[in-house]
């Protein structure tokens, strides 16, 4: 068959197309994971929203079957990428200065209000460093991330008066909306201004009257807009920015952004009240030794650099107040869900803590070492529910190896925190609500025992883990000792499969009977 030019030149020009097509959808760097192809505009991320809108860690987890591999790479719009679906490469990453970094995306600018990169949790590099280690210094003097007998004392009062909510239904108008007389509370909303007034006690040495306690209820209600509704990769609008001027409500950007922008209006109430009566040279609380170091430094306006400034005081504290609020009151819920499921479970844990503490008291963290099976249940809750499923992405902060790929620098990395705690050769039944795994044979805890990452680790471990577990061992112990545990008459048992993913797990609000003993 005779072939003209013309027909030649066309045959060329589609062969041409079809290569840059096949090098733009299969291209990867080299030695660098298997994974699915890059589709324009949003690469794999497409993909996985296809697999599973609604939850994509389930998706990610498919893929890594599908390809059949523990690491995979994939493209996040124009981010190269590698999910992590394994328990010692997911502990290697975590403990590598080269991950440490954050990557810049755009979920992380607008938490603030004029999308600048401001916090701890989201940002890298000096900056962070020098923020972080004075927070975490400063804070630590008021009792966060260690024991502090005052903090305690403080946490013990919130405890009685969510017992007093509990036990007597509403009393304020704004109680209304979640509880009621019969002894039935709406979980999480139950637990806000309990895990908010121990923070803010740390912050400012001061919490807020049960009677104005209406604002961090509100105050909750913003974290959780944040907190279900961005995703655990960033969102669409991270690598599509512009999405948000033309699909501001399908993108659920203004819910978002309404949330976090909540949560800032709140801090910064608390951070003025006490910047009005500051008295240089006077320290009463953490705020006044941030004040104090803000006149030293002159503020920086760049978008990735910060110092001692208001809009880095801000997100600073929001990035501690952030998991108070609405991460671990979210990990009671979902504990409480599991709790209402195995009733056996609540009883060994109330036989626990009659024995060692009794009725005359609530239990306090002395009582934590005599109190083995109450604290693995918590340890067993946090593993199977992990709260924040993907983690906080990393970045590469230079050119590395990774079990034999090589990494490119400014790879983000993607661990698979709740897969990794259903390891099946880590945990043998891990789809079982077994705190016994943390025992050893003579039922005492086993810290040897238990290899879960719930907070993470190294550099980028969540700093308020001590304070998180602390809290939450208080409440936990406080309302077994007191209450029995059951479904409001005529709903239905939890069901799990109707959870939802955002940045975090949660379960749709609901209503929880406490059974005084």
């Amino acid at each position: 068959m005779f072939v003209t030019p013309t027909i030649f030149m066309w045959l060329v020009v589609i062969g041409l197309i079809a290569y840059r097509c096949h090098r733009y959808l299969f291209d990867r760097p080299k030695n660098f994971p298997s994974g699915p192809p890059k589709l324009p505009l949003l690469g794999g991320y497409a993909i996985m929203l296809m697999l599973n809108f609604y939850h994509l860690h389930r998706a990610a987890n498919k893929l890594c079957e599908y390809y059949k591999t523990k690491m995979l790479g994939i493209y996040l719009g124009s981010f190269p990428t590698i999910i992590i679906n394994d328990f010692g490469t997911v502990k290697e990453v975590l403990n590598r200065v080269e991950f440490d970094g954050r990557p810049d995306l755009f979920i992380a600018r607008m938490r603030e209000k004029n999308f600048l990169l401001r916090g701890i949790f989201f940002t890298q590099g000096p900056d962070w460093k020098e923020q972080r280690r004075f927070i975490l210094r400063y804070l630590r003097d008021y009792g966060f991330g260690r024991r502090f007998d005052e903090l305690e004392a403080e946490t013990n009062s919130e405890i009685l008066t969510l017992m007093e909510l509990i036990r007597y239904g509403p009393k304020h108008k704004h109680e209304l909306e979640f509880l009621a007389k019969d002894g039935s509370a709406m979980v999480p909303n139950l637990f806000f201004a309990c895990f908010a007034n121990s923070f803010l006690y740390v912050l400012s040495g001061e919490r807020i009257n049960r009677e104005d306690a209406e604002i961090l209820f509100q105050t909750g209600k913003y974290a959780m807009m944040f907190q279900r509704y961005g995703d655990d990769y960033g969102t669409i609008y991270s690598l599509l920015p512009w999405m948000r001027h033309f699909f501001p409500n399908q993108t659920r950007y203004r819910t978002i952004r309404e949330g976090s922008l909540g949560v800032n209006r709140f801090i910064e109430s608390i951070i003025q009240k006490r910047l009005e009566t500051h008295e240089e040279g006077h320290v009463r609380c953490f705020l006044d030794l941030y004040f104090n170091e803000m006149k030293k430094t002159a503020p920086r306006n760049e978008e990735t650099r910060f110092t001692f400034q208001h809009d880095q005081m801000v997100l600073g504290i929001v990035d501690f107040f952030f998991p108070a609020i609405s991460g671990a009151t979210t990990q009671m819920a979902l504990l409480l869900e599991r709790l209402l499921w195995h009733p056996e479970v609540v009883q060994k844990m109330q036989a626990e803590i009659d024995d060692v503490v009794g009725n005359g008291r609530l239990p306090s963290l002395d009582d934590r070492i005599n109190l083995p099976y109450t604290e693995a249940t918590l340890r067993e809750g946090m593993r199977l529910d992990t709260l924040v499923p993907s983690g906080v992405a990393h970045l590469a902060m230079k050119d590395t190896t990774l079990r034999g790929y090589d990494i490119p620098k400014d790879t983000i990395l993607v661990l698979g925190l709740d897969y990794i705690h259903m390891q099946k050769d880590v945990w043998g039944d891990p789809e079982n609500f077994r705190p016994e795994r943390f025992l050893d044979h003579r039922g005492r805890l086993s810290l040897a025992k238990d290899v879960s990452v719930p907070f993470g680790a190294g550099k980028r471990l969540c700093a308020g883990e001590t304070f998180a577990r602390n809290t939450m061992f208080l409440i936990l112990s406080a309302l077994v000792q007191n209450f029995n545990l059951q479904k409001r008459p005529g709903d239905k048992m939890p069901d799990f499969g109707k959870r939802d993913t955002g940045i975090i797990i949660s379960p749709k609000d609901y209503w929880l009977k406490f059974e005084p003993r």
